[in-house]
Parts: structure tokens; C-alpha cells; sequence
């Protein structure tokens, strides 16, 4: 609405979708760097005369801003026991843990991180800013290797607990927002509930526990991807090896059972030249869509009990 002129430096790996979202708001945006930390440098390097460089989690200002948060949340829930929040950079949490412990210290707040990139976690653990290996993750918008001086100062002072949580969760937890409550998160908005769901977390009895669900920059390819692995996650798809003899029919018996037990074939592969495969038999990989996990439990006791030796994948 200012119309002021903006350049956003992003990570080679930030998503498609992030990147035209920013250039449709008018942003310039310039592509730079393997990680935050290379791109921030890219940034400053680029600070000519007359411009600001705005730190995207270590500023006062940002801190500030991003503490609103907390006002909206206390002033609408006014039995909030604790407050999840993802962390990256520190940012958010920075200024929704200051508010808190400002206006309601007896609320919790606990912070998610991927263990994917654990900084802050890892911050924690040793008492001092640590620089950490990052693996690739699909909450790359909180993938930063390091804290930001301030918000490690703010963390330390005001965040009751920081807790990890795994790749296969965070897709998970994607999966149900997407299927109960109709929300689109992106992998690092969706740590929160992730936390939940894999009992990092224990939830009070009482009074109300708030997520923060934040970000929604899913590229649809990644997507695909993040949802079968949450399917999988929750026993929505089974996927399997079995060796078959190769001769007419024996297909059809192993389908015939799959079928019996009312599961659906998505997706099926024959390989008659895998390595140390003798000649006379065939290598069979399936993925069947199933409705729970009991339900792939039925299928593999099923197929074992009438003799097919399983290779579940």
C-alpha cells in the first residue's frame, strides 16, 4: 500500500510458491545462497545508500510486531494454559513468549522445531548459540541453522520448553489439518500440531492449549509427496514387496485376497530382472490404500498366514 520499493533475498530452496507470492505483492525478489545464512549475507551485502536492511528474526522491531500475536490470543482466550509455537530464526516466539510472560506468566509457552534443524533446541541444551547441521526438511521455512542473538537471549528468559519433532509427523499432522479442519500449513506451520500428535507435548486437562498454525506455502508437487507420506503415516496406505511364481494366476490370487479384505490397489509393478531374482519367479510391488492401521495389520497377518513372505516398505 506504500508502494515502497522491497527486494527479498530467499534461499535457493525456498518454494515456488513462496517466491511468486512475494514478486505478485511487488517485491523484487533475488535468489541467493544454499541456506538463511547465505542469503542473509547476500542481503547485507546488498545495502546500498538510503536503504534499510530489515533482519527477518534477529530485529527489535520484528520481535515487537510478531508479539501482537500473543494480545490476540490472551485477549480471546482468556483460559490459554499454553501456547505452541514453531521456532526457526526465533523471531515469533521471541515476541509471543515476552508478551506472555509480560501479561500472563502462568501460561506456557513451548517451542517446536524440526529435528531436521534443531537449533534452538540445541541452543538450549548447551547454554550458548550454536551453529547446527541441517538436513533438508519439509518445514523449510524454519530451517535456520543458527538464533539470532537476541531472540536466544529472549528464549532463554521467557520459553518454558522447546521440543523436536520428526519429518514423518510434520506430514501427519499436515494431513489431518487438511482433512479435519479444511487448513492448508505448510510444514513449518504444522510442527505444532506434529508435537501433539506424537505425545511431545502433554496437554493440560484444563483451560486450552492454542497452536499456532502459521504459514501456508505449499508447493503442489511437494504436497503430493507430504500427503502420501502422511497417509502412510496413518495406516491410509500400505506399501509392500512380495515375491510371486511366474505363471498365470498367481497374480490374481495375491489380488484376490488383497480384495477380500476390502482393500483398494493403487499402484502395482512387476520386476522380473531384479538382481539374484531366480528366472522362475517375479518380484511384485504394491501399494494398496487401506483405512487404519489395524487394517494394514489384518493384510500383512492375512498374507503371511497363507503364505506370502512380505517386505513392507
Amino acid at each position: 500500500q506504500a508502494q515502497l520499493p522491497a527486494t527479498i533475498v530467499m534461499p535457493e530452496w525456498a518454494s515456488i510458491t513462496k517466491q511468486e507470492a512475494t514478486r505478485a505483492y511487488g517485491g523484487e525478489v533475488v535468489i541467493a545462497g544454499q541456506s538463511l545464512g547465505e542469503s542473509l549475507k547476500k542481503a547485507e551485502d546488498m545495502i546500498q545508500a538510503g536503504k534499510m536492511f530489515i533482519h527477518p528474526f534477529n530485529d527489535p522491531d520484528i520481535i515487537t510486531g510478531q508479539g501482537t500475536v500473543a494480545l490476540e490470543i490472551l485477549e480471546d482466550l482468556r483460559n490459554t494454559d499454553m501456547i505452541l509455537v514453531p521456532v526457526g530464526g526465533g523471531g515469533l516466539i521471541s515476541g509471543i513468549a515476552s508478551v506472555v510472560k509480560a501479561v500472563r506468566p502462568e501460561v506456557r509457552v513451548v517451542g517446536v522445531q524440526s529435528s531436521a534443524c534443531p537449533s534452538a533446541h540445541e541452543a538450549r541444551r548447551q547454554g550458548k548459540l550454536v551453529r547446527v547441521d541441517a538436513r533438508q526438511s519439509i518445514a523449510d521455512g524454519i530451517s535456520v541453522r543458527q538464533l539470532g542473538e537476541l531472540n536466544f537471549e529472549i528464549i532463554q528468559k521467557n520459553v518454558d520448553d522447546l521440543v523436536l519433532v520428526q519429518e514423518e509427523d510434520i506430514a501427519a499432522a499436515i494431513l489431518l489439518l487438511l482433512e479435519r479442519k479444511k487448513i492448508l500449513a505448510e510444514g513449518a506451520g504444522a510442527v505444532t500440531l506434529a508435537a501433539l500428535l506424537n505425545g511431545s507435548v502433554a496437554v493440560p486437562r484444563k483451560g486450552k492449549t492454542v497452536l499456532m498454525i502459521s504459514g501456508g506455502n505449499v508447493d503442489s508437487p511437494l504436497l503430493g509427496r507430504i500427503l502420501g507420506q502422511g497417509l502412510s503415516k496413518h495406516g491410509r496406505i500400505m506399501r509392500f514387496k512380495v515375491t510371486l511364481d511366474d505363471r498365470p494366476g498367481s497374480l490374481a490370487q495375491l489380488l484376490a485376497v488383497i480384495s477380500e479384505l476390502k482393500a483398494n490397489v493403487l499402484h502395482i509393478y512387476h520386476d522380473r530382472s531384479e538382481r539374484n531374482l531366480p528366472i522362475y519367479v517375479t518380484r511384485v510391488d504394491l501399494e494398496i490404500e487401506t483405512r487404519s492401521p489395524a487394517h494394514v495389520d489384518e493384510i500383512s497377518r492375512k498374507l503371511i498366514e497363507v503364505g506370502y513372505e512380505l517386505e513392507l516398505r
